[in-house]
């Protein structure tokens, strides 16, 4: 499915679930944003991509530049999810309250620190959220009723507590990080044989779970393994800038 399909679906939970219960396909053609803005954005549309994640950990994105994304994403029928900058309940809930359709949460480690991020993402009873002046309370047609949380799998402790991280009740799966994976735990490269096999390790967890696995790729090696996945990262805003202006120069 691309952005020229009218046929993605506005509920990315629900046909990411499917996809990692094995009843659908996964979304595997995404553009990892760091810099673009929608000007931008709006070059990128038709090129095939079929999901969008807005990163607000690294680069130069801050959280008020995603309505403005969010906007041409959704007039282009892409999901967006977004990466958090930190754990905290307030960015949690602001980017929730955006309308995005899910967040992946970066550096998660253990089942404690995934269960303070379920009680920040859910409202009650399933946690402590507050509604306010949400997209989802302000009935906008295209906000996502459920939305996504997607705790990252980046360290060589995450990747220790895989398994309790996707037993905490109210995550939807886990999107591994192979670049601060293979740091934090010595492996060669990001696609390094060790890497790609602690990937499938996880990715094995998820699917015993009933839930998403996703990763960032941007590598031949991940690129290989993204049909293993349910959410796929394919590279960065920046490397698609660096590689057409490559092709142009030569």
């Amino acid at each position: 499915m691309t952005a020229g399909d009218a046929t993605i679906p506005t509920d990315l939970r629900t046909t990411l679930r499917a996809a990692a219960a094995g009843s659908g396909e996964g979304l595997r053609g995404g553009l990892w944003v760091s810099f673009l803005d929608p000007y931008g954005l709006e070059v990128v549309l038709g090129s095939g991509v079929d999901w969008l994640g807005l990163d607000l950990q690294h680069g130069n994105l801050e959280p008020s530049d995603v309505p403005g994304l969010l906007r041409v994403a959704e007039r282009a029928g892409l999901p967006v999810l977004a990466r958090t900058p930190d754990h905290a309940p307030a960015t949690v809930g602001r980017l929730l309250d955006a309308g995005v359709d899910g967040l992946i949460v970066p550096m998660v480690e253990s089942a404690d620190q995934v269960r303070a991020l379920v009680s920040a993402a859910r409202t009650p009873p399933h946690g402590t959220r507050s509604t306010g002046g949400c997209r989802q309370t302000l009935g906008v047609t295209d906000a996502p009723a459920e939305q996504l949380l997607l705790p990252m799998v980046e360290t060589a402790a995450g990747l220790d507590h895989a398994a309790d991280i996707l037993a905490v009740p109210g995550v939807d799966g886990v999107f591994v990080g192979p670049y601060d994976l293979s740091i934090s735990a010595g492996f060669p490269a990001p696609d390094s044989p060790q890497t790609l096999d602690a990937l499938r390790h996880v990715v094995g967890l998820a699917r015993a779970a009933g839930k998403v696995a996703g990763f960032m790729a941007g590598a031949p090696g991940l690129v290989d393994l993204a049909t293993e996945a349910d959410l796929v990262a394919l590279d960065t805003d920046v490397a698609a800038l660096r590689l057409g202006l490559a092709r142009i120069v030569d």
